[in-house]
């Protein structure tokens, strides 16, 4: 099966698909990747082909200002109206061209894609081709009765109060998002297919229309209760990164104090600023008996260093969360949906902190569930942290939720019910109809 993968240029978006496509290619089917500059050579590390950008530009965290300087000047709905329009609207005309150019070069058999982007919805109607969507738990969606607006770390609404407020947060985004849509729609039209509407275009590639099949990233027991799922979703558990076989050993320090350890992470997007969480996060544990275990991203490490040279303090660029987490009592995160679920597979209760790029609606989810302490807040301070992790550790029942979803995780083989949906899906698509 020849397979090209293709998501938005951001890592949440495109560390989850690294594992099947691996693996897919492991198993001797021929997996590409559609990237821009940035990403390709984290393709080619993963061993994979890479179809290259031509006509789209590749829009990052890094580089939206200097493409878009008036960006800068936006704040507030204004801000998130452009962001919108310009991370995941705009581009999906040039990509799909794109696509559609590389099919003739190669012919691939499936296209494998994240939900965000919308270049798959035009090549579902246009290319006659099998589209495979990867969700997620919190994944953007306005269907259902029970629907909670996204992006605004709402909870089921309990009251007339709350009911109002996810109201007010629908109309906010509904607003907000009209001028992607247009845009959107504009591309629709040049391909002669009707508009999505702005209720609909949120997950308008997981549509069954759209998507053959959709992988749901987690376990229904990470989602609201009663939360709307695509009728051709499948959940797959805990899709994680590809992980190197040869990971570096632990620090010795690791091992030497198991079990009173506290990871920290700002992520791998939002990690420019560790005033945010990491800088309170240290001065929260200090004295605390504990090894703070910090993991930058790759940003700003020697600093950090430079200014926390206690023994109690480890700064690292990456570390092996596989590795790490078993020693682990604390994961104090942003919310970034990878972490949280390889934590939650070693059984590790969560302090979270953060509201922006879709993580406030994952943390809601989790403190919902019982299975973290959510402090609701982009820069909490190091007392509020120390607070929120001394009420984690007396929750005898928030550990014990936490190890019942650990064990539902392992349940899951995740690459392996991918490959098979989309071999059992290519097969039934391919054999001729009874008569």
């Amino acid at each position: 099966m020849r397979i090209l993968v293709a998501t938005v240029p951001a890592a949440g978006h495109f560390n989850p698909l690294t594992g099947p496509a691996v693996r897919l290619a492991e198993l001797g089917h021929d997996v590409r990747w559609y990237a821009g500059p940035e990403y390709a050579p984290r393709v080619e590390r993963l061993g994979l082909g890479v179809i290259p950008y031509q006509e789209a530009v590749e829009i990052t965290a890094d580089n939206v200002n200097a493409l878009f300087p008036q960006r800068q000047k936006l704040k507030g709905a204004k801000a998130i109206e452009f962001d919108a329009d310009v991370f995941f609207a705009r581009p999906a005309g040039a990509q799909f061209r794109d696509i559609r150019a590389a099919r003739e070069r190669f012919p691939f058999d499936a296209l494998l894609i994240d939900g965000a982007f919308y270049a798959g919805y035009l090549a579902a109607k246009r290319l006659d081709v099998p589209v495979f969507v990867m969700g997620s738990i919190a994944a953007p969606t306005l269907r259902g009765p029970n629907a909670i607006t996204p992006f605004f770390a709402l909870r089921p609404p309990r009251t007339i109060v709350g009911r109002s407020a996810n109201r007010v947060a629908r109309w906010m985004l509904v607003s907000g998002s009209r001028k992607g849509v247009e845009t959107f729609n504009e591309f629709l039209a040049e391909e002669g297919l009707a508009p999505v509407t702005v209720e609909d275009y949120f997950d308008c590639t997981q549509q069954p229309d759209v998507a053959r099949r959709v992988f749901n990233v987690g376990i229904p027991e990470l989602d609201y209760p009663g939360a709307y799922v695509p009728p051709n979703a499948e959940w797959v558990g805990a899709l994680l990164p590809y992980r190197r076989p040869a990971a570096e050993p632990l620090d010795a320090r690791i091992s030497n104090r198991s079990g009173q350890i506290v990871v920290v992470s700002q992520g791998t997007v939002d990690n420019h600023d560790p005033r945010k969480l990491i800088i309170p996060a240290i001065e929260a544990f200090t004295g605390d008996d504990r090894l703070v275990v910090v993991v930058t991203g790759g940003v700003g490490t020697e600093e950090l260093r430079a200014r926390y040279s206690s023994a109690d303090v480890l700064i690292e660029e990456f570390v092996d969360f596989d590795q790490l987490f078993p020693h682990a009592e604390l994961y104090v995160t942003n919310g970034g949906l990878g972490g949280v679920l390889l934590a939650l597979s070693h059984g590790v209760p969560l302090l979270v902190a953060g509201k922006r790029e879709g993580k406030g609606d994952i943390n809601a989810r989790l403190a919902y569930r019982g299975l973290a302490v959510d402090l609701r807040s982009e820069h909490p301070s190091a007392r509020a942290i120390s607070r929120g992790a001394a009420r984690v550790r007396k929750d005898a029942a928030m550990r014990g939720r936490v190890a019942e979803v650990a064990t539902a995780l392992a349940a899951y083989d995740s690459v392996g019910i991918i490959e098979r949906t989309m071999l059992e899906s290519m097969d039934a698509a391919d054999s001729p109809a009874e008569t």
